[in-house]
C-alpha cells in the first residue's frame, strides 16, 4: 500500500492521480491504482501510526507545503512521521515537484524540518520552465533494488528520459539557482511579502490567515465582519466555495494585470507562486494590487459583487446543464 495526505495534490497521471481523494479530479478516470486509496489527515500522527503499525506500507507520500490550500503542519508531524517510517519499514517519500529547488526558501521543502526522505521527486522549476523535466532522487539501497539484476536494468524508464534538450536546461536552472542565491532570496523575499499581506489584515476584515513558505504563499478568506457583506458573501458560497476567491483571482489579472490562482477546489484560498528574481517593487505591486481588489470588495453594492453575481448566474446555469437528461435542453 501507499499512503498520502488529505489535500495532497501530486498530478494528474495515473499514479499520482491515485494518491490524491479530490473527486473533482478523478471522477471519470477509474479504475485507479490498488491500494493508493488511504488519506491522513495532516498533523494527525495518530492515524498515521495505525496505518503503518501493520507493515504492510510501502511508501507514505508527503507535500511539505500542500499544493492544494499551502498548509503546513502545525506541529512536529513530519518529523514524528519520518521516526515512524524508520520504525515500520516504510519509505518516505517527499514531493518537492513544487516545493523544491528555492521556492520554500530552503533548496527543498523537507529541509524546514530537517527530514531525510528515502525518495524525493522533482519537475517544474528544474527546468525553469521551459521544457518538459523531472527526476527522481533516491538513497543508493533503493536504486540498487530496483535495478537489482541485468534482466531489470530498464524496468523504469521513459522514451524522452534524459534527453539532450531536457538535461541542458537542467543544467542551466541549477547553475542560475545557485550563481544568483535565489534561495536566499526567496526566503527574504517570501518574508517580506507575508509581512506586508499581513499588514492588509486589519484594513480587509476578509483575510483570515497568511500561510506558506518562502515564495510559496496562501492568503485564506473567510466571511467578512461587515454586516451589509456577509448576506453577499453567504450568497457566493451557497452556489460555491470559490468563487470569491475567483473573484479577486479574475481581478487582480484584468485590472492588474497579475496571476494568481485559487489554491484548490472549494477553498477560499489565492495562492500566489511569484518568481524566485522578484524583487520588493514588484512585492509592493502585487500588496497594493491586492488591496485595491479587496477595498472594492467592500463595496456593496459594487462592480465587484456585480462580477459575482456573474460567476453565479453562470454557476446555475452550468448546474442546470450538467444536470439536464440526455438530449433535453437546459432553456426547454
Amino acid at each position: 500500500r501507499v499512503v498520502s495526505l488529505a489535500s495532497a495534490f501530486h498530478g494528474l497521471t495515473i499514479g499520482s492521480l491515485s494518491l490524491m481523494g479530490c473527486e473533482s479530479f478523478t471522477e471519470g478516470f477509474g479504475p485507479l491504482m490498488q491500494g493508493f486509496d488511504t488519506r491522513v489527515p495532516l498533523d494527525d500522527i495518530a492515524e498515521l501510526d495505525r496505518q503503518l503499525r501493520a507493515r504492510d506500507v510501502a511508501a507514505f507520500v508527503i507535500e511539505t507545503v500542500q499544493g492544494k490550500g499551502c498548509q503546513t503542519p502545525k506541529s512536529d508531524f513530519f518529523v514524528r512521521a519520518q521516526e515512524l517510517c524508520r520504525k515500520y519499514g516504510t519509505l518516505l517519500i517527499s514531493d518537492e515537484v513544487q516545493t523544491g529547488l528555492g521556492r520554500t526558501g530552503k533548496m527543498f521543502g523537507f529541509q524546514h524540518w530537517n527530514l531525510e526522505p528515502d525518495i524525493i521527486t522533482l519537475a517544474k522549476t528544474l527546468s525553469g520552465g521551459y521544457v518538459p523535466c523531472g527526476a527522481i532522487i533516491t538513497r543508493r539501497e533503493v536504486y540498487q533494488k530496483t535495478f537489482s539484476r541485468m534482466d531489470r536494468c530498464v524496468v523504469h524508464s521513459t522514451t524522452f528520459g534524459r534527453n539532450n534538450l531536457a538535461m541542458a536546461c537542467g543544467l542551466a536552472s541549477l547553475e542560475v539557482i545557485d550563481q544568483e542565491n535565489l534561495v536566499q532570496r526567496s526566503a527574504k523575499m517570501g518574508a517580506l511579502l507575508m509581512e506586508k499581506i499581513e499588514g492588509l489584515k486589519a484594513k480587509h476584515s476578509f483575510i483570515k490567515e497568511v500561510r506558506g513558505k518562502g515564495l510559496m504563499v496562501g492568503i485564506e478568506f473567510h466571511e467578512p465582519s461587515e454586516f451589509k457583506l456577509k448576506m453577499a458573501w453567504k450568497l457566493l458560497h451557497k452556489i460555491d466555495k470559490v468563487l470569491f476567491a475567483q473573484m479577486v483571482v479574475t481581478q487582480m489579472l484584468s485590472k492588474h494585470r497579475i496571476l494568481t490562482q485559487v489554491a484548490g477546489h472549494a477553498m477560499d484560498v489565492l495562492k500566489i507562486l511569484p518568481p524566485l528574481i522578484i524583487g520588493e517593487k514588484e512585492l509592493d505591486m502585487f500588496v497594493n494590487g491586492l488591496d485595491d481588489v479587496l477595498a472594492e470588495c467592500r463595496k456593496f453594492p459594487g462592480p465587484m459583487w456585480e462580477l459575482g453575481n456573474n460567476f453565479v448566474r453562470a454557476a446555475i446555469g452550468s448546474r442546470r446543464t450538467s444536470e439536464a437528461p440526455s438530449g433535453v435542453s437546459a432553456s426547454a
